[in-house]
């Protein structure tokens, strides 16, 4: 049986989930604070959730396919294009056929100072939490 919401889960709720602007940022350490202006406070360091995209690159010059290899910081997909997994970032695409050569590196987002932030907040963390993405 599913429990309905009482007015108990609802300040929870809005206890554990908050918007705010960040303040700073330790891109070494992939954290930042945040400013929650409604509580008129600045949160400690949040952990910045790593969702970078995943990206494949594909080049043709007159319809024939460049040779393509890449790195990526993320689990071993299989694909078979000349992939390799790898436990840091960046991920690394890179490109190339006879001379030309491209070479493009993908880094998790980190939010810019000024920028309003999703956070999550641990129920009974004592202020610890993540920053889940920008708005």
């Amino acid at each position: 049986m599913i429990k309905e919401f009482d007015d108990n889960d609802i300040r929870e709720l809005q206890d554990i989930v908050r918007i705010g602007i960040v303040s700073s940022v330790n891109k070494e350490k992939m954290t930042a604070r945040v400013k929650i202006e409604e509580q008129g406070i600045v949160t400690g360091d949040l952990r910045i959730v790593q969702n970078t995209p995943f990206m494949v690159m594909e080049w043709k010059d007159a319809g024939v396919k460049w040779n393509y290899e890449a790195d990526y910081a993320q689990y071993d997909r299989k694909l078979g294009i000349g992939d390799r997994y790898k436990e840091e970032y960046p991920d690394i695409l890179h490109t190339w056929k006879g001379t030309a050569d491209r070479v493009i590196k993908v880094y998790p987002w980190i939010p810019y100072i000024g920028q309003w932030v999703l956070c999550i907040f641990k129920p009974e963390g004592e202020g610890d939490g993540f920053i889940i993405g920008g708005i």
